[in-house]
């Protein structure tokens, strides 16, 4: 006969008192300590369980291990066969990716099927075929992955671990690209005579529009060490088939000054670089950005919308742009949209960990409490 195991609704003391209490429990243990160790590790155990799936069920789902099938995929048809009347520790066995803001219990919140399901619903061995696709959509393919960038790598330790499981090597994840563009409506002036173009990239301590969940500011100082060190460029449009200057050349200079990062550009004497010249000149195109990876930030969550300062940040180039839009929909520029949730994932895991903490101080504490009750009873 199994040993009883706490309830859903079950808190600690009321688990520890029927465990200590029951008929089976005083059989197996009749030794009061060796009992109450028993409970102990049944509600530790559950405690874990409970904290692996909340984790889990954030993004990527953790990895598991399984047989594996060389059989054609059919990702509707093994889809359609699971049941509609299950919970999350259920589903998170045929799929790689969960939806944080979704329902865990609908089978609609998740992504990247790649186990086989039989035609009553039990959810059998991982598909080499779907694992291999599932990387190749990570990698770019069919439109690539509609999930935050950093929830990649987690899919794809998760398929990958299942190919290697059947000594097949998975293909690799193209390296996440920490890459961030924003852009501002700042002077920006062109001597044709000179050549020269002269402008702001950034300017410090302004805040930004809403980004998406937040808002933005960049300090004083968030570019002092990348302007001394880095081999900046200077492009058109971000594209570096259009290279106006380069630091390590000298036809780039930036400088930080009291309001922002000051840029000088000496640009080629091209034709495509004399056309911009002149639609710079008479106020065609008018703004810049800058590319750029963030090294520091700080959060402020105490306003109504959160406010992101950048501290410190790597720069990869400084551009003129015809617009300034956010790349939301580029492959391999992390959105602002992806950059907040991150954070709030991150967030959310410093917050179930501190969680757990206190929850294991006040465990020691109602564990003493028993011991003395023991004791006593002795």
């Amino acid at each position: 006969m199994p040993l009883p195991g706490p309830k859903n609704d079950e808190d600690y003391d009321d688990w520890m008192e029927r465990c200590l209490a029951d008929d089976l429990m005083n059989k197996e243990y009749p030794d009061n300590k060796q009992r109450f160790a028993i409970c102990q590790n049944i509600w530790n155990e559950k405690e874990e369980e409970d904290m692996n799936i909340n984790n889990e069920l954030r993004g990527a789902i953790g990895i598991h291990h399984t047989p594996l099938s060389d059989k054609a995929w059919d990702g509707p048809t093994n889809i359609a066969r699971l049941r509609n009347d299950e919970t999350a520790p259920y589903y998170k066995k045929m799929f790689a990716w969960v939806d944080p803001d979704g329902d865990p219990d609908v089978k609609s919140s998740y992504k990247f099927p790649h186990h086989e399901v039989s035609s009553d619903g039990t959810i059998g061995a991982a598909n080499i075929k779907s694992c291999q696709s599932s990387i190749a959509v990570l990698n770019g393919s069919r439109g690539g992955a509609d999930i935050p960038d950093s929830d990649r790598k987690g899919v794809y330790n998760h398929v990958a671990a299942h190919l290697r499981d059947g000594d097949i090597e998975p293909a690799e994840l193209k390296s996440d690209n920490p890459k961030e563009i924003r852009s501002y409506n700042f002077e920006l002036r062109a001597n044709r005579e000179t050549p020269e173009i002269v402008g702001y990239s950034a300017v410090f301590d302004e805040l930004s529009e809403d980004l998406g969940g937040f808002r933005e500011k960049v300090r004083k100082g968030a570019f002092s060490e990348t302007i001394k060190g880095d081999d900046v460029r200077a492009l058109f449009n971000h594209d570096p088939n259009y290279v106006l200057g380069r630091t390590t050349n000298e036809t780039l200079f930036l400088e930080e000054d009291d309001r922002g990062l000051k840029i000088k550009i000496i640009p080629p004497d091209t034709q495509w670089a004399r056309d911009l010249l002149f639609s710079v000149a008479r106020g065609d195109i008018s703004q810049m950005s800058f590319a750029f990876e963030t090294l520091v930030d700080e959060w402020n969550e105490e306003e109504v919308i959160p406010i992101r300062t950048l501290v410190k940040t790597k720069l990869y180039d400084v551009s003129i742009v015809t617009y300034p839009a956010y790349p939301q929909t580029n492959v391999g520029i992390r959105s602002p949209e992806d950059i907040y949730r991150t954070h709030i994932t991150e967030r959310q895991k410093i917050s179930n960990e501190e969680k757990l903490s206190e929850e294991k101080l006040r465990q020691k504490i109602r564990q003493s409490y028993y011991k003395m009750k023991i004791n006593l009873i002795k």
